[in-house]
C-alpha cells in the first residue's frame, strides 16, 4: 500500500506486513482532487497542497488491488478521520448531519464500519463535539453495536447487511456492488463496463459460496415480472432491515418465525 509522509508530502510504498501505524481519511469526492499520479511527481506537489485529496489511482491494476483491499486498509488504520464537507460548524446538529452526502454514498459504508476508531470533522475541519454513535445509528439504520465494533459484522445476516447499502448510491453503477465486498470478506475481479446487474450477481454468488446464510434470498422487487433467485440491485433489500438468522436449535425448540421479513 502507499502512504503519504505528511512532513514531506512524499508517497512511500509498503509491501506485506512492513507497514507503520497510519491514519486514514474518509470523505466524498469533489471536482478538485489530487490524483495518485500527480502526487508521485515532485513538480506537482506545491499545487497538490492546495487540493483536497491525494489517493485517486489511474492504473487499472492498482485500482483493482485497491478496491479489493480498501476494507482491510480502513480496518488496520489507527484511526479514521471522517470529513463531512457539507456540514457547517454553526449547524452541527442531527438535522444537518442527516442531510450530509457522506451518509448516502456507497463507499462510505465500509469506511464507517471497518475502522476501529473514528473522528468526525465538519466543513472547516473543526472536530465535532457531538456523541455521534446514536445519531449515526438513526441516520443509517445500523444498530449501534456494529458501529461501535462490539458486534462483528458477520453476526448480522447477509440480507441485513445488504439493507444497510440499499439506500446508498455510487457514481459508477458497478461500484454499488464492489463497495460491498469488504462487508462480506469477498475478493473478486473488478470489471468496469459489466454493469451493476452482472457485478452484483457475481458478488451474491461469491457470498453464497462462502456462507450457508440463506437470507441472501430475502429480497423483493415490486417491478419484477419474472422469477429470479438473485437480486439485480442492492435496492431490492430495502425491506430486509429486520431479517435475522436463527440457529437450527432455536427453530427446533421454539415456535419462532424463520425470519421477520415479508414483501410489503
Amino acid at each position: 500500500m502507499w502512504l503519504l509522509d505528511v512532513s514531506s508530502l512524499e508517497l512511500r510504498e509498503f509491501i506485506g506486513t512492513d507497514i507503520p501505524p497510519y491514519v486514514i481519511l474518509s470523505h466524498t469526492w469533489s471536482t478538485e482532487e489530487v490524483s495518485f499520479v500527480e502526487m508521485k511527481k515532485a513538480k506537482y506537489r506545491e499545487e497538490a497542497k492546495r487540493k483536497a485529496g491525494f489517493s485517486k489511482t489511474r492504473s487499472s491494476a492498482e485500482l483493482s488491488e485497491a478496491i479489493n483491499s480498501i476494507f482491510t486498509w480502513y480496518k488496520r488504520a489507527q484511526i479514521c478521520y471522517v470529513y463531512l464537507s457539507d456540514v457547517r460548524r454553526d449547524r452541527n446538529d442531527y438535522n444537518t448531519l442527516t442531510n450530509s452526502k457522506w451518509f448516502t454514498r456507497g463507499w462510505t459504508l465500509q469506511e464507517l464500519l471497518a475502522p476501529r476508531d473514528r473522528l468526525f470533522f465538519v466543513g472547516d475541519w473543526t472536530l465535532t463535539n457531538l456523541n455521534l454513535t446514536q445519531y449515526i445509528s438513526r441516520i443509517t439504520q445500523i444498530p449501534e453495536p456494529y458501529i461501535l465494533g462490539s458486534k462483528r459484522l458477520e453476526q448480522a445476516c447477509v440480507s441485513q447487511r445488504m439493507f444497510w447499502a440499499s439506500h446508498r448510491k455510487t457514481t459508477r453503477s458497478e461500484d454499488w456492488a464492489y463497495s460491498l465486498m469488504g462487508l462480506f470478506d469477498i475478493n473478486m475481479p473488478i470489471i468496469y463496463g459489466e454493469g451493476l446487474e452482472k457485478a452484483f450477481g457475481r458478488l451474491q454468488q461469491e457470498i453464497y459460496s462462502t456462507t450457508p446464510d440463506q437470507s441472501i434470498f430475502a429480497w423483493y422487487n415490486s417491478g419484477m415480472t419474472s422469477f429470479r433467485l438473485l437480486a439485480n440491485t442492492p435496492a431490492c433489500f430495502r425491506n430486509s432491515r429486520d431479517v435475522m438468522r436463527l440457529r437450527q436449535l432455536t427453530l427446533r425448540t421454539e415456535k419462532a418465525p424463520i425470519s421477520k421479513w415479508r414483501p410489503p
